[in-house]
């Protein structure tokens, strides 16, 4: 009896434990997650950026949903050929090509979570970045190639 107490107790200072770094882990993720407001049309939407590769490999990925106004802005350091690929969506999603000016030169719209061999996207034209959005936003708010899409970065303020 008084062995499975003693189990019981370390159980639950193991679980409290648990939950304690979790909520730390949370928090510095959350931290060390950078956002910053995009005006595209006439959208209004709150990016995360991703700027590192392990922001860009993973994106949007594992989200079973995407708020209407929730976004992520893939930032390069030179315009190029920026391929994309739908590897652990779980939802539809826009993809939004813009030039080293934030003007929008491809979209895809409603480009549907895939399975292996994964396809992959492209714009015809060099991108400097990228914008992926909950699917059906590109329609909704007149988000096509020639509009100017506005967004400050950390480094360009």
């Amino acid at each position: 009896m008084q062995a499975a107490q003693t189990v019981m107790k370390w159980l639950i200072i193991l679980g409290v434990l648990g939950m304690i770094g979790w909520a730390i882990y949370s928090t510095m993720t959350a931290m060390n997650t950078k956002t910053t407001t995009v005006y595209a049309g006439k959208a209004i939407l709150r990016a995360q950026i991703a700027k590192d590769d392990a922001a860009k490999e993973k994106g949007l990925a594992g989200r079973a949903q995407i708020a209407r106004d929730e976004a992520m802005i893939f930032v390069f350091d030179k315009d190029g050929d920026i391929p994309i690929w739908m590897k652990g969506m779980e939802t539809s999603i826009d993809i939004i090509w813009l030039n080293d000016k934030k003007k929008v030169i491809h979209v895809e719209n409603n480009v549907e979570p895939d399975f292996e061999p994964h396809e992959v996207y492209r714009s015809p034209l060099p991108a400097r970045y990228v914008l992926e959005t909950r699917a059906g936003t590109a329609k909704k708010f007149g988000i096509k190639p020639g509009l100017s899409v506005r967004f400050e970065l950390e480094d360009q303020k």
